[in-house]
């Protein structure tokens, strides 16, 4: 009887021991110790505090890695039961919804959103020609911003998903013809959550618990901070998994409030693996599924794309492989699932810390998940020359996911198409890539790291070229239109100048300050003293303004001491450099050196190219908190 006892704690130690392998099956051999050591070492490396990492098939999990902890305060580890925040994954349960509905026949994905909910604000110009429709909003391709900085501040846990819907509408308007391009924003999910509410009668939390948690055995799952999640939820980390981040109550839940953990999520996984059932039990139809995966309203997809952003649910590609899934991102916070229903893998990455280790570990799963599996890349298509020339030149991004960032992006994201060797090469800022054919209108660009995303190119409204890029949900844009080598880079030019400019009149103005208390001591007084006054405190506003941005936060959305100064920096920037332009021209023949006439000159021209560029944008009187 000792014996026997010995034996199963011995065989329960090595099961413990051993908790990375849990299954096999058959298919392409997994490196499981391997993908350990891996993720121990990107771990340690990359400080990330807690992990949960599964590798799944529609039917077993055959992998699980729980490390690190869920909070370091007080030590608590990560288990298999505990809960994190995936944020954005939240949006492909509003996808499954919208779709059951669908498929009662009490929703179409082309219904008008005007028609079904009248009271939810939104501007479209054309609205008349082209309305904004459901599928518009589950893809997002209405064209709406992203959700403004007072909405991203907002934090409440209380607020009902019509009461959000209210808050900061702004980002509601539609900046381009509705389904022909896509930029991710948190504006749009929240919509059809809402009208779910309204066919169903029922809050759309409740909805989802009842039609897809309770099937799924998601039982722990959560969108609010209540149940499981107030005693097993991780805490996010920020400063290299250092600082506690506290816990975001979204303005909208539906849009990234779930809280969930890596088993209870894959089910969900595994039921759009098995094209909508999960254990024999059907969810949804399996045209629904292909539907959810499947970008239809773009451009680029009527152009034959099949990457890019179908209903809440990315289709990107790695070594030719169609794979779909969503990831999460929140403060201190990152989630991740992807699968390939036909070589049945599925995988679930979920961290608390928002630094760079999470997108190497998801790297580093899908690396050796597919380490096995053969290649699968379109064949080469054989350009034309015409169709070279097409595709050769320079590209300005454009169609941005906050429209407040075009400033900057549009500065600094230039796409340039040349050929090298007769094939095409790609460069932008992550460098070189080198382009595959595979349609007149449609490329592979082949990633070192085995993705191989694809680019399509489109004409807009106005019958300019448009490079397409599959889906990223970060602030680059999806999207660039072709210009000249002058449209390209003169602005990238000026901007790099301007920089350059108010940079020197920082210095400049310590320098002048010095000197003109030197000459005050000697009864003299600095020649065109307001202009360089001028100058100096348009360079300090706007690098004021610059860094407080940059350093912002959530106190960028609501009436504080920095979007104060924000504000404040924003008007002060451009009145001095006025300021400095009418008192040069007053005052210009007082200046005896002809070095300090032409930089007065240059200084003040630049400083109003910039007061105009920043006005284009909106950014004079920044209100952050509108």
């Amino acid at each position: 009887m000792l014996q026997r006892l010995t034996l199963l704690l011995t065989g329960l130690l090595l099961l413990i021991s051993c908790e990375g392998t849990i299954a096999q099956s058959s298919g392409p051999a997994i490196p499981f110790n391997k993908l350990t050591y891996q993720i121990d070492s990107i771990q340690k490396v990359e400080k990330i505090p807690g992990l949960q990492v599964l590798v799944f098939t529609k039917d077993s999990l055959l992998y699980q890695r729980n490390a690190g902890l869920r909070n370091l305060k007080t030590k608590a580890p990560v288990t298999a039961q505990t809960l994190f925040p995936v944020a954005s994954v939240t949006k492909s349960m509003v996808a499954v919804a919208a779709l059951m509905l669908v498929q009662q026949g009490k929703l179409s994905l082309t219904d008008e959103v005007k028609k079904l909910a009248p009271e939810i604000e939104f501007h479209n110009p054309w609205e008349a020609t082209d309305p904004v429709r459901v599928a518009h909003l589950l893809e997002h391709t209405a064209g709406f911003d992203d959700w403004s900085m007072k909405a991203y501040a907002y934090n409440s846990p209380t607020i009902t998903l019509q009461e959000g819907l209210t808050i900061a509408p702004q980002s509601r308007q539609s900046r381009w013809r509705p389904g022909t391009f896509m930029a991710y924003s948190n504006a749009d999910p929240p919509v059809v959550a809402r009208i779910i509410e309204k066919k169903t009668g029922q809050e759309f939390e409740s909805f989802v618990r009842q039609r897809i948690f309770t099937p799924l055995g998601m039982n722990r799952a959560t969108f609010h901070r209540d149940g499981a999640a107030l005693t097993d939820l991780a805490s996010g980390y920020t400063d290299n998994g250092q600082k506690e981040a506290p816990y975001w109550y979204l303005l909208a839940r539906p849009t990234g409030g779930l809280n969930v953990s890596a088993l209870e999520l894959m089910p969900f996984v595994q039921m759009l693996m098995g094209r909508g059932s999960f254990r024999g039990q059907p969810l949804l139809s399996p045209a629904l599924v292909d539907r959810m995966e499947t970008p239809s309203t773009t451009l680029a997809a009527r152009a034959g794309s099949k990457q890019g952003y179908g209903l809440n649910n990315f289709t990107t590609s790695y070594q030719g492989h169609l794979l779909h899934g969503h990831d999460g991102a929140s403060i201190g916070l990152r989630a991740h699932y992807l699968y390939q229903s036909a070589l049945n893998r599925g995988i679930i990455v979920l961290v608390n810390t928002d630094g760079p280790g999470f997108s190497k570990l998801k790297d580093a799963v899908l690396k050796l998940v597919m380490q096995n599996v053969p290649p699968q890349r379109p064949p080469v298509y054989r350009l034309s020359k015409a169709e070279k020339e097409n595709w050769i030149g320079y590209y300005r991004p454009s169609n941005f996911r906050q429209a407040a960032t075009g400033w900057f992006l549009g500065l600094t994201q230039l796409v340039h198409v040349e050929e090298e060797g007769n094939n095409l090469v790609l460069y932008d800022g992550l460098g070189s890539q080198p382009l595959q054919s595979i349609g007149p209108n449609q490329v592979l660009r082949l990633d070192s790291r085995g993705y191989t995303p694809e680019l399509t190119l489109v004409h807009n409204d106005s019958n300019e070229p448009v490079l397409v890029r599959s889906f990223g949900a970060g602030l680059m844009a999806n999207t660039a239109t072709k210009t000249s080598f002058l449209g390209a880079w003169l602005p990238v030019l000026l901007g790099h100048l301007s920089v350059l400019i108010l940079a020197l009149c920082l210095i400049m103005g310590i320098v002048w300050l010095i000197r003109g208390v030197w000459l005050q001591r000697k009864g003299r007084r600095l020649s065109v003293l307001p202009v360089r006054i001028g100058l100096f405190v348009y360079a300090l506003s706007y690098l004021v303004m610059v860094i407080s941005l940059n350093e912002g936060g959530d106190e960028l959305g609501v009436v504080s001491p920095l979007s104060i100064t924000v504000f404040t920096a924003s008007l002060l920037g451009p009145l001095a450099a006025l300021m400095a332009f009418f008192n040069l021209t007053r005052n210009y023949r007082q200046l005896s050196s002809r070095t300090e006439r032409i930089f007065m000159l240059i200084a003040v021209g630049f400083a109003l190219l910039v007061v105009g560029y920043m006005g284009v944008w909106g950014l004079v009187g920044m209100r952050t908190w509108l």
